[in-house]
């Protein structure tokens, strides 16, 4: 028996000294390729189904005035922002307030339709697996003058940005800010200023996938219907508070502004040798990317997620995070000749990427942004990460990451 317990000592104690070790070349072979990258600013994080194994920022949040960038550091994190939509429906769908397979059209106040397709129902399901035929045309209020996209401060400054810049510069300008309702109509309604035909695919519902923020942006007002609350307040009420998610919001002002990392865009289109910094934005159609948070608020949901995985989360039951995560198509404009472990295009569960291998993973990428977050169900372990630029070094920290993910252990 001494020998038993004194042999699990010396394993978790090896255990320990060898994550550690991990942990210190992980730090050394990120801290290198900041070094050479432009990316200001950016923090990872690794966790298994318990706690955080590695959290850690590198460069600066703000380089002018030198600070850094932390796991406490908030940035956007792009399209992540989508996985918080899946799990809200599927909160409502597990009280029996929605269905999947409901076509949306008996949910909204108005009627969405494929024109191409004008009796083919579009369900919840096709939104969630983003087999809806609905896609992104968001150039359309830019040739007529608007944008869905607004500064949130304005500044003569931003007139001495690269010249590259400038066309996203006024468009911006041209915006306002409007509710997701709006935002919505404005796309999908045959009389509605934003409305074209090449907004929806010349397929029928259900039958091809392509993917489709504004799907998701139809999804999240459903959220809001069928609650009968903001999507801001859903996700705070049903996510953000039970993981005490405190540095999370959708909107800047609920955030600490100290903690709130400046983004930035290369000085040159070409041939970038440095960054400038970006204006801060708002989204209208904010479920879908508009998502800020950090490190650890982001650790405590992907941790949550793994639990969800096998049967132990809090935020929802068994069945319904079995349905969140479980792959749903067979169908055309999927990639199933990529056997790489990232490709987002094998297979999608509810707004979540499957690959060959069964990670579930998403990226997330906008201006001054780009980010990541996985999960192995297997080795009950993920990550994610997030820049404040968007940069195509990016990709190597998703190597590096996935790589010394692979060797940590679970304690």
């Amino acid at each position: 028996m001494i020998l038993l317990l004194t042999s699990c000592s010396t394993s978790k104690k090896t255990a320990s000294i060898v994550s550690n070790t991990y942990s210190d070349s992980l730090t050394s072979t990120l801290n290198d390729f900041a070094k050479k990258s432009l990316i200001p600013g950016f923090s990872v994080a690794i966790v298994n189904d318990k706690e955080i194994l590695y959290s850690k920022g590198f460069g600066y949040s703000n380089l002018k005035d030198r600070v850094a960038f932390t796991p406490l550091t908030i940035n956007w994190v792009a399209s992540i922002s989508k996985t918080f939509v899946a799990l809200s429906i599927m909160k409502l769908v597990e009280e029996n307030k929605l269905n999947l397979d409901d076509p949306i059209n008996t949910i909204l106040p108005y009627k969405i339709t494929n024109p191409h397709y004008p009796n083919i129902p579009i369900t919840v399901r096709h939104l969630l697996t983003h087999t809806s035929t609905i896609i992104d045309d968001a150039f359309v209020p830019y040739y007529i003058g608007e944008a869905d996209i607004c500064l949130v401060n304005d500044s003569k400054e931003y007139d001495s940005l690269p010249k590259y810049m400038q066309p996203n510069l006024q468009y911006y300008r041209m915006g306002k800010k409007i509710s997701l309702d709006e935002n919505i109509r404005k796309y999908t309604q045959p009389k509605a200023k934003w409305y074209t035909d090449s907004t929806f695919l010349k397929k029928e519902p259900g039958t091809f996938f392509q993917y489709s923020n504004l799907g998701a942006s139809i999804a999240a007002r459903i959220v809001e219907i069928k609650s009968n609350m903001s999507f801001i307040d859903f996700t705070k009420k049903y996510i953000f508070e039970p993981l005490k998610m405190k540095n999370t919001a959708w909107n800047f002002e609920d955030l600490n502004q100290n903690l709130i990392s400046k983004i930035y865009a290369q000085n040159d289109e070409q041939k970038p040798t440095g960054v400038v910094e970006h204006p801060q934005y708002y989204m209208t159609n904010y479920p879908v990317s508009g998502l800020k948070t950090n490190a650890l608020d982001l650790s405590s949901y992907l941790i949550e997620l793994i639990k969800g995985f096998e049967g132990k989360g809090k935020l929802l039951n068994s069945n319904s995070y079995q349905t969140l995560f479980k792959p749903q198509l067979n169908c055309e404009g999927l990639n199933k000749s990529d056997t790489s472990i990232f490709n987002d295009k094998y297979n999608i569960a509810t707004l979540w990427s499957v690959s060959v291998t069964g990670v579930r993973l998403h990226f997330g990428g906008n201006n001054g942004v780009y980010a990541f977050i996985y999960f192995n169900p297997k080795t009950k372990k993920g990550a994610l990460a997030y820049s404040n630029l968007r940069d195509n070094s990016f990709g190597e920290i998703l190597k590096i990451v996935t790589k010394f993910e692979s060797k940590m252990e679970n304690d």
